[in-house]
């Protein structure tokens, strides 16, 4: 879509990866100017549900008798009564919520965990009026950690915004220079005679799409599309595709 809007013929031409450059770029871009403003309507809330997760367990740890829940385990989404998360980097961009559980399946015993600034925790730990408990679970959030006061075992619940995952751009090119995109999950496929990869694979070779999709819906993604158009509009001195790209963006707003 953007090669033919851009007339790839007659301006030039913009490589897979610099679209895959562009796109995550604008696909961040357009996840903070939606974050910044989270829950002004519904529209935009709707647009960012791809993005929240709601209930996120993980099991409290103890260090030095404080007691955090680390922020490198990424739940399964599983049910089992066993262990209920893999290891796998958090990537939260906002967190929204978190809650104190005895259990990751029944949450009869949720309590909400008070997140506090340094200062505000400080004061916390010692007013014997406001100082933490059971009842009144305090949280204190840091780049690895959150670390809890009133919470000593069980887990917490985590609601947050993550980031995009990052898109990427698999494909392979035949002897004339075409390129061919391979598809997001797309079963193995054989290279024919003068066809490459893009890990440089050649013909004979079976190839397994890398390729990372955009988790926008589609009514967003256009819009992505439509500020690509404006980024590589610019980056091919062509000023009547970039005003027009500009109508676009304003349209699909």
């Amino acid at each position: 879509m953007m090669l033919d809007r851009i007339r790839k013929d007659q301006r030039g031409i913009i490589s897979p990866e610099e679209f895959e450059s562009f796109l995550r770029w604008r696909s961040l871009d357009k996840f903070g100017s939606l974050i910044s403003v989270e829950g002004a309507n519904k529209l935009n809330q709707d647009s960012l549900l791809p993005f929240y997760v709601h209930h996120d367990p993980i099991t409290v740890t103890s260090a030095n008798s404080v007691y955090y829940i680390p922020l490198q385990v990424l739940s399964a989404g599983t049910t089992t009564t066993t262990t209920p998360y893999s290891y796998i980097d958090y990537n939260i961009a906002v967190l929204v919520n978190s809650w104190a559980t005895s259990s990751h399946l029944n949450f009869s015993s949720l309590t909400h965990i008070d997140l506090v600034s340094s200062a505000e925790l400080a004061d916390r730990l010692d007013n014997a009026i406001t100082l933490p408990s059971s009842a009144q679970p305090v949280g204190y959030l840091e780049e690895t950690k959150l670390w809890v006061w009133g919470v000593s075992s069980g887990y917490v619940l985590l609601d947050y915004y993550r980031y995009p995952t990052s898109e990427y751009f698999d494909y392979y090119t035949d002897s004339q220079g075409n390129v061919t995109y391979l598809t997001d999950g797309q079963a193995s496929y054989t290279l024919q005679t003068g066809e490459i990869a893009r890990d440089g694979s050649t013909s004979g070779s079976s190839v397994t799409s890398a390729s990372v999709d955009t988790e926008w819906d589609d009514d967003d993604a256009l819009h992505i599309l439509d500020m690509i158009v404006s980024d590589v509009s610019i980056a091919l001195s062509d000023p009547e595709s970039f005003q027009a790209s500009l109508l676009e963006r304003k349209e699909n707003a």
